[in-house]
């Protein structure tokens, strides 16, 4: 199957910083300005919520279930 390893802070690159910073931004946006809105359904707000812990889980992990998807479809990775 695959491993998943959680990686210091120090061992960071970029992108894991990118994607913890991203998804930190869209947790706090959706705590404080989303969840007391009366006219977003709450579907969207479990979808924000999910979408943002997921960012946060893969700058520990590296690991992404879209990427899985991507790579199942055979987009081209990125050699950088």
């Amino acid at each position: 199957m695959f491993k998943i390893e959680f990686a210091n802070f120090k061992d960071w690159d970029m992108s894991r910083w990118l994607r913890f910073i991203a998804g930190s931004v869209l947790l706090f946006v959706t705590l404080v300005g989303i969840l007391p809105s009366r006219d977003v359904l709450w579907v969207w707000k479990v979808f924000l919520i999910f979408m943002a812990l997921n960012q946060i889980q893969s700058a520990f992990t590296n690991w992404c279930p879209v990427m899985d998807l991507l790579r199942a479809l055979k987009v081209k990775e990125c050699k950088c």
